[in-house]
């Protein structure tokens, strides 16, 4: 007869691995491994020469999916699976302590709590089983049980236990490894006894096994084994190897096995489940009509054990419970002494800021909350700039509510009028309407719209809270002149009354991206050129694939930003506070030069000049020559040769910052936009300001808003009102 499968029965458990440089305390993430102490003894009990079959369930999603692939490249089979809709996988936050990131021997902790975003990621929301699904399993079992079988487990669970024990029959063996567990802890013992009993092999680790003597109401070990009727157990020790105890008739032996000298002792984590999957599967080898008897045989488990204990000590060189066992990468994942073999997904810090942009945590796809986003980050700024491109695809999501094409069909729109950031927004779309049009088009503010406008076909108005007093004065004021159709590009249409629009003859284009305070914000300046770029391009509009251009300009210009902002670290380490900033460029990069002047000027952040690049070689660049001064220069392909020529000259005595794009026209404009919002983030960063709170003077405001702009219509409500005494 041949010998008996072993049979793991559970829920999958998934380990996400961080390494902590303790010399630069840095907490890094690795990777994402299979976990579990079941499968753990389950894949060493394969890989040790059994037939492993494993009846398991977990949530929908990519940790389960992991957890299955790893267990097939072990060799094990999946004999029924459960995902769960709605349910999480299981998941253990295992944290490697090491002197540097490649030195030294590992200590771990693990974590039920992500420490990325503090979700807790184990039981809240896990995948369980369920009756159906063993019950499902037991069918499937009672089949093996006929012909031998082996069921592991590694809880004390009754939807489990009662499952196996209704398949106990001279071929069926029942293994129970309780490890470190404490689950038992608050049971009343007559319920932990009846759980218990009956089964054949005990593992239990040496730190809890007197507690489980002390729940059971047992005086003993042998007292122990006598209340349960274990033919087997053995408690481990770590290090110091294994005391068991076998029953052999009425009496039990009780021996020790000292633990296996390792040339390499790298790590012990997993070694109990090596030992584990290594016994199994010599018992799995005895025919299944002797297995039972051999349990008895104590030269025959003392030689078993042994056995086990070697291959415990081969696991202990290598890092990590299944380190010796191939992924499903088809590697071992080992760890090199000389050199750092692991390769990292990021610090945590960087992590938690890229869970800004998230609806679902970046380490473990636990969902993010209002609360984790808070605890992340108090600049709301920074919160602003990584959120971007979660705000960018709802504004693409919904761009077929309002009419963006349109723009490519204006007749020789004129002006492009706005203020503040929204100028950015004007200058922006000017130039890619000229383009577009073959008009020319001119970007101005409402004051100036007000006092020089004339009457053109078309013209657009921006305000991103639907509600900047002198825009909608101009949007008015257009009227008087005669422009025929008026545009108004917002991020509320909430905001915007029928006294301002007309229904049948202007447009209305809303980007939902409100919620921003109005002189700072980021994505009320970037969104509406992002929708404005891809609306006058058919063949982005058109495609669909918007959204994915964008997400690519933003990690160029995340990394773009972040590489000459360390050059700036390292020459300025203070930051750039009360220091004189030159910002040169021209052409297509004017709107992301205007946007960081106006960032830093309302924000008091810097004193920053602005100028076109051919033109400060004049006497600007003579007079500003000085030690103190920086120098930011934002190029595009057109201008390289010339910008290539300044930035020679101008390092010779001056600290200068490129932030440049390969791309051309809207597409390199945006991209040097977003390149500034990221390159203001990390001086708001540094300098611990949050530049969506700028200190303004009430005098400024009481000005800003002041109706009565050149005695146009002052009594009108929507032009702002009575400004008090």
């Amino acid at each position: 007869m041949t010998g008996s499968p072993v049979v793991g029965v559970g829920a999958l458990g998934c380990d996400i691995v961080y390494v902590l440089d303790q010399s630069k305390s840095q907490l890094f993430r690795i990777s994402m491994r299979g976990g579990g102490s079941l499968w753990n003894a389950l894949a060493n009990a394969r890989i040790n020469g059994a037939e492993t079959l494993a009846f398991c369930v977990g949530g929908a999603d990519s940790a389960a999916s992991l957890c299955i692939k790893d267990l097939q490249s072990a060799g094990v089979k999946i004999a029924k699976e459960q995902l769960q809709r709605g349910k999480r996988t299981r998941t253990l936050h295992e944290v490697l302590f090491l002197r540097s990131i490649s030195l030294g021997k590992p200590r771990h902790e693990f974590k039920v709590r992500c420490p990325v975003c503090g979700s807790e990621t184990y039981r809240i929301g896990a995948a369980r089983l369920s009756k159906e699904f063993m019950n499902e399993t037991a069918k499937v079992l009672s089949r093996h049980a006929q012909t031998g079988v082996i069921i592991h487990l590694d809880g004390v669970d009754s939807t489990r236990l009662n499952a196996a024990k209704s398949l106990k029959g001279a071929n069926c063996i029942v293994s129970i490894d309780l490890g470190r567990s404490t689950g038992f802890y608050r049971m009343h013992h007559i319920s932990l006894v009846e759980r218990l009993k009956g089964i054949d092999i005990l593992f239990v680790h040496s730190k809890v096994l007197p507690e489980l003597i002390r729940q059971t109401g047992a005086s003993s070990t042998k007292g122990l084994l006598e209340l349960l009727e274990t033919k087997v157990l053995v408690s481990t020790r770590g290090e110091k190897g294994v005391i068991y105890w076998i029953r052999e008739g009425d009496s039990y032996l009780e021996a020790s096995e000292p633990s296996v000298g390792q040339k390499a002792l790298l790590d012990t984590a997993g070694a109990g489940d090596a030992l584990i999957g290594s016994f199994l599967a010599q018992l799995a080898s005895i025919p299944a009509d002797k297995a039972r008897k051999s349990l008895a045989d104590s030269s025959r488990m003392k030689a078993m054990i042994h056995e086990s204990q070697k291959w415990a000590a081969h696991k202990c060189g290598f890092v990590g419970a299944r380190g010796h066992i191939p992924g499903s990468d088809g590697n071992t994942w080992s760890w090199d002494l000389t050199k750092d073999s692991l390769r990292t997904s990021g610090s945590v810090e960087e992590l938690k800021l890229a869970n800004l942009s998230r609806t679902r945590c970046v380490s473990c796809e636990s969902p993010i909350t209002e609360s984790t986003v808070t605890s992340i980050s108090t600049l709301r700024f920074r919160q602003n700039v990584i959120r971007l491109c979660s705000k960018a695809e709802i504004a693409w999501k919904n761009r077929h509510e309002y009419q963006w094409q349109q723009l490519a069909k204006l007749e020789s729109p004129g002006y492009a009028v706005g203020t503040g950031g929204s100028f950015a927004v004007a200058h922006f779309a000017a130039l890619l309407l000229t383009k577009s049009s073959s008009n020319p088009v001119l970007p101005i503010r409402p004051f100036d719209f007000i006092r020089n406008g004339v009457k053109v076909p078309s013209a657009i108005f921006i305000s991103n809270s639907g509600k900047t007093p002198d825009v909608l004065c101009a949007l008015d004021h257009a009227l008087t002149l005669g422009v025929q159709k008026r545009v108004f590009i917002t991020g509320a249409s909430s905001q915007v009354s029928s006294d301002h629009l007309r229904q049948s003859k202007d447009l209305l284009l809303c980007t939902g991206a409100n919620g921003e305070r109005g002189f700072l914000s980021v994505a009320g300046t970037i969104i509406p050129c992002f929708m404005i770029w891809a609306a006058l391009d058919q063949s982005i509009w058109n495609r669909d694939e918007g959204i994915q251009r964008f997400n690519s300009l933003y990690e160029r210009a995340r990394a773009r930003a972040a590489e000459e902002f360390s050059e700036l670290e390292r020459n300025i380490p203070r930051g750039m506070s009360s220091k004189r900033v030159v910002i040169l460029g021209g052409g297509y990069a004017w709107p992301a030069m205007l946007d960081m002047e106006s960032k830093m000027v309302e924000s008091a952040n810097c004193l920053p000049e602005i100028s076109e690049m051919k033109d400060y070689s004049h006497g600007r660049f003579v007079s500003s020559i000085d030690s103190r001064t920086f120098t930011i220069v934002f190029g595009m392909p057109d201008d390289k040769p010339y910008r290539e020529f300044l930035m020679e000259r101008l390092r010779r005595s001056k600290t200068v910052v490129e932030l440049s794009t390969d791309h051309s026209e809207g597409e390199g404009a945006l991209e040097l936009m977003l390149q500034s919002e990221h390159f203001m983030r990390l001086l708001a960063e540094k300098a611990g300001v949050d530049l969506s709170a700028p200190r303004i003077s009430p005098r400024g405001l009481q000005l800003y808003r002041y109706p009565d702009i050149l005695n146009f219509n002052s009594s009108h409500p929507s032009k702002g009102g009575k400004t008090d005494e």
